[in-house]
């Protein structure tokens, strides 16, 4: 899923987006970056596999499984209720590459050269955004909506990273998925 506009992969999904205008010279804090990190790890380790044995005791793996399936109960019943009392904006159609994100607005959109903050929220699971800075690029009208291009502020290296691994993650579960629908048709 390349784009000429993109470099690389980048991911087209809906999820909800805000964005509002940056102050003059305004970057993200170093408490931002790693808040990114850490919202990326932990949205990466909510679709990861049940835990695979590899010991030899069977009654050892037996209950690993078990707590792990509990867990996993806590963890969803715990994000009902956070996700309950969070109003998340509304979602919106996007591709999202490690340096780039373009999505389709319908109210005011943001000015081409203007300085913004997107937060976009990758799962429900998990309202916590993972927010980027950058400058608009273009805004297309297209009938009643708006393209936005934006051109992303460098992260550090290891938020860097880490997108780019999740990025790499949902593009790779696209085209599976891709492949599942072709094959059951």
């Amino acid at each position: 899923m390349s784009d000429n506009s993109f470099n690389g992969l980048y991911i087209q999904t809906t999820l909800p987006l805000e964005w509002m205008p940056l102050k003059e010279g305004e970057h993200l804090s170093v408490s931002t970056e790693v808040g990114n990190q850490n919202i990326l790890r932990i949205v990466m380790g909510l679709d990861e596999g049940a835990y695979e044995a590899v010991d030899e005791s069977a009654e050892l793996n037996h209950e690993i499984q078990r707590l792990d399936f509990k867990v996993n109960i806590i963890l969803e019943l715990v994000a009902q209720l956070v996700s309950r009392d969070t109003k998340l904006p509304n979602a919106v159609d996007f591709k999202l590459s490690a340096d780039a994100l373009e999505w389709i607005c319908v109210t005011s959109p943001p000015i081409s050269g203007q300085a913004i903050q997107v937060k976009i929220y990758l799962d429900p699971r998990f309202p916590t955004p993972l927010i980027f800075n950058g400058n608009v690029v273009s805004v297309t009208h297209e009938a009643e909506r708006h393209r936005v291009k934006l051109e992303m502020e460098a992260n550090d290296e290891l938020t860097q990273e880490s997108l780019e691994k999740y990025i790499f993650r949902c593009h790779r579960r696209q085209i599976a998925s891709l492949k599942s629908k072709k094959s059951s048709e």
